[in-house]
């Protein structure tokens, strides 16, 4: 009887477990299903005030109060494609060097006076533009408006201040020579903007040393105009106040017509491309592909963004869980939407074993093949829409962040809407017009760029990928492989 009764308990604990109602299931169920997104927050972007100085010098203001902190941002609408093309990295060094002395300040000093100030300063430059940072404590806003017009007005372009500079930059680019992101990153870039201006962007450190005192000055000489300039102020703010105060320091600067590069949008990739960069060694390969897609100004950037935010854009997106979690190649894996004026690039990153790089593309271009060709669950979308929605205030919460969101913006001539009707065009995207506008992209025959050792990587090949254009890690075409 006893043991009647416990082959009874035996069957009926099985039968529990098979269930699809018992706790074990239940977990493997909640692990596969996503979660209900949250209902989306409300969106509240800070007003932007704008006035203009006679010289054409653009003044944006932010009102952020009981903050004792002034965030300062120049943009100046040139940027690395205004290089010069046999000039590659004259933009940057120009921009880095108005730092090292002005008016009647040395180096030495204007770093003094930004120390006194609390401040932070910084350079950034990118194919379109060229933003100057500056953080400071509130009551020295006189202070700070004035060494930035010094710099911008009357800067002191000394030959052994840019030499300071320049050796700089070349050990800045030289120390990431064995970095296998950066330099897939950019092998990307040259592949797909290759013969554009924004190639220029994508220098080598060598490009450098070409580049004399005449040539900074006269590069700071036609683009460092206030017409080709906006400040953008965010803080504890008097509007009228700041127009006079900018007007004081900047309004002597003398406006020139400018003259931008102008070149038709890069053409995206119609073939897949594939390219390998060899560091000995390696443990790990590197994987980056991708292709050119609209710009940010066009009306259909928003599902890519949605797209991207399926495919990549968190631990819990479809690249990840795939050649992570489910077949254990990478280590990591994610996609990126990068803007810029003329176009965006749609890239995907993985970090994978260098045995399963053949296997890893291929899993990668099956996922880019499932989210163009088929319609993604409206679960999935109304996820990825929630975390672009929910995730925005965060990347403008900083100030600085808030005027470098501005600064693309209006470098990429977005326009009040794209910042004001945000949260709207994100929330008008359906499962139908991702469908429909993702099948108009090229992301299943993007440029491919793998980094790894060759003796391990380029064996495997051969049963998917037939072909391979081989480089250094200076982008230098070295030769093709063909696999028979």
């Amino acid at each position: 009887m006893k043991a009647q009764n416990l082959r009874k308990i035996i069957v009926l604990f099985f039968l529990l477990l098979i269930s699809t109602d018992s706790p074990l299931f239940s977990q493997e169920r909640f692990r596969k299903t996503p979660p209900i997104p949250e209902p989306l927050p409300t969106l509240e972007l800070p007003e932007i005030h704008y006035r203009s100085l006679p010289n054409g010098f653009q003044i944006g203001m932010i009102q952020q109060e009981s903050h004792p902190i002034i965030s300062l941002n120049v943009i100046i609408f040139s940027g690395e494609s205004s290089s010069p093309q046999e000039l590659p990295g004259l933009a940057a060094l120009t921009a880095n060097s108005l730092i090292r002395g002005a008016a009647e300040m040395s180096s030495s000093q204007i770093e003094e006076r930004i120390d006194y100030m609390g401040g932070k300063f910084s350079m950034s430059i990118h194919p379109d533009f060229t933003l100057l940072s500056f953080t400071f404590l509130e009551e020295y806003l006189d202070r700070a408006l004035y060494l930035v017009s010094r710099m911008l007005i009357q800067p002191i372009l000394l030959k052994r201040e840019i030499d300071t500079v320049r050796t700089n930059l070349y050990y800045n680019l030289f120390n990431k020579r064995d970095d296998p992101d950066f330099i897939a990153e950019r092998q990307l870039l040259r592949l797909l903007f290759k013969d554009h201006i924004y190639e220029r962007s994508v220098y080598n450190d060598d490009v450098l040393k070409f580049l004399t005192q005449d040539d900074i000055t006269s590069f700071f000489n036609t683009h460092y105009r206030p017409n080709n300039a906006e400040i953008v102020l965010a803080g504890n703010l008097d509007f009228d106040a700041i127009e006079r105060k900018v007007r004081r320091f900047f309004g002597t600067w003398p406006r020139k017509e400018i003259k931008h590069p102008t070149a038709p949008p890069p053409e995206p990739f119609n073939s897949t491309k594939v390219c390998f960069i060899e560091t000995p060694g390696a443990k790990d390969a590197t994987i980056h592909l991708g292709n050119v897609i609209v710009p940010p100004a066009h009306a259909d950037i928003f599902p890519p963004m949605v797209l991207n935010q399926v495919l990549g854009g968190t631990p819990n997106s479809r690249l990840f869980m795939n050649l992570r979690e489910s077949k254990g190649y990478a280590y990591d894996a994610s996609s990126e939407i990068e803007f810029y004026k003329d176009c965006s690039v749609f890239s995907i990153h993985a970090r994978v074993r260098p045995e399963v790089v053949e296997s890893s593309i291929q899993e990668i271009l099956k996922e880019i093949e499932s989210i163009t060709n088929e319609k993604i669950p409206g679960l999935e979308i109304e996820q990825a829409k929630s975390h672009l929605i929910g995730n925005f205030p965060l990347q403008i919460e900083t100030f600085d962040n808030l005027t470098s969101k501005l600064a693309e913006i209006k470098a990429f001539n977005l326009g009040d809407e794209h910042w004001e009707r945000y949260y709207e065009n994100i929330q008008l995207i359906t499962s139908e017009k991702l469908f429909e506008l993702a099948g108009k992209t090229l992301l299943s025959t993007p440029a491919i760029v793998i980094v790894g050792d060759q003796d391990i990587v380029l064996h495997q090949f051969g049963t998917f990928i037939k072909e391979v254009d081989i480089y250094n890690k200076k982008g230098i075409y070295l030769g093709t492989y063909k696999f028979e």
